[in-house]
């Protein structure tokens, strides 16, 4: 039964790869975003849904606001955390042989919901489209002087 469905999985993403010729995207692209017309795209920097091919996964754990040192990097600044806590992905991407244009997933939890747009700011600096899939969640952290922590999927050739 598993193989049957990872086979129909793969011919669904040769599929949509080869019907998606029309919008410019290469066949032998590694990432490609979905975007079904009957799903509302939000404005945010995000995909629906990715089809990934590559030959490795690499699982980066929540990242969060701390620098090589240990020390929380803006406390009170959700745009700092941020972009502290994409560098440290970048990093441990990068530890593996990965770069962030190879994330096809990401998790977000974010202590604050206001903080939200301020955060998605400083990830349009970090990804480009197709952005990967995301998920928000509003939640306490462990440190209260967290404000966001981000894990993330990525698919590497």
């Amino acid at each position: 039964m598993r193989n049957a469905i990872g086979l129909a999985f793969a011919i669904a993403a040769a599929a949509l790869v080869g019907a998606d010729n029309h919008s410019g995207l290469a066949q032998e692209q590694a990432k490609m975003k979905l975007a079904p017309p009957q799903v509302f795209q939000p404005p945010f920097p995000y995909s629906l849904g990715i089809v990934a091919q590559g030959k490795r996964t690499v699982y980066v754990a929540g990242q969060v606001a701390l620098n090589d040192k240990g020390e929380l990097v803006g406390k009170d600044d959700p745009e700092a955390q941020a972009r502290q806590v994409f560098a440290n992905m970048k990093a441990v991407l990068a530890a593996a042989g990965a770069k962030m244009d190879d994330v096809v997933k990401i998790t977000m939890i974010i202590k604050n919901g206001a903080d939200f747009p301020k955060i998605g700011g400083v990830r349009k600096d970090f990804f480009r489209e197709p952005y990967p899939a995301s998920t928000a969640f509003i939640a306490p952290l462990l440190n209260p002087d967290w404000l966001v922590e981000v894990e993330a999927v990525a698919v590497v050739d």
